[in-house]
């Protein structure tokens, strides 16, 4: 079969031949390029922001490394000191949006309606003043309807529900 090809090749007149090759080195530069060239340049495009983007990951985990690695050398509480500050955690932060109960080494806290950004700070202070950890959440989001809650605005986005806490066992 590929000598009837090469035979109709060889007897086309030389234009056509000059055409067909032309056509065939065409369509190997295309197939080159679409396998071969393109896809290379598209990742030294990319590389980059991926590099930007990994460059950052690398810093955040090593912010949480270094993080880590300072609640691993800060002493051990005792029961007693932990509780304390957690008490004390609880009440400089949440003020009457919450209400904590201690039982052994787990601390319940019972929010009605407190702000994200104070539930934040509340978890990081008692994650380094009183080694607590948060063990298990049932959280709901809320919208503040009047104007009847203190120190929050209407319409504010609030928490309620409630958190169990770890507490370090002394």
């Amino acid at each position: 079969m590929n000598f009837k090809f090469l035979k109709a090749l060889q007897e086309l007149p030389d234009n056509d031949r000059q055409r067909l090759k032309v056509l065939a080195l065409v369509l190997g530069l295309v197939l080159i390029w679409t396998w071969n060239i393109a896809p290379a340049l598209k990742t030294l495009r990319e590389a980059p922001l991926q590099l930007s983007q990994l460059e950052l990951q690398t810093q955040s985990m090593k912010a949480m490394q270094s993080e880590a690695q300072t609640l691993q050398k800060s002493p051990r509480l005792s029961a007693t000191d932990a509780n304390t500050a957690l008490r004390q955690a609880a009440l400089e932060v949440m003020g009457n949006g919450a209400r904590l109960s201690i039982e052994g080494n787990r601390a319940t806290l019972t929010l009605s309606g407190v702000t994200a950004d104070s539930l934040a700070q509340f978890l990081a202070l008692v994650r380094t003043k009183s080694q607590a950890l948060p063990i298990e959440a049932h959280v709901q989001k809320f919208t503040n309807s009047g104007a009847a809650a203190g120190k929050t605005a209407a319409g504010q986005e609030l928490w309620r529900g409630a958190l169990i806490l770890s507490l370090p066992g002394g």
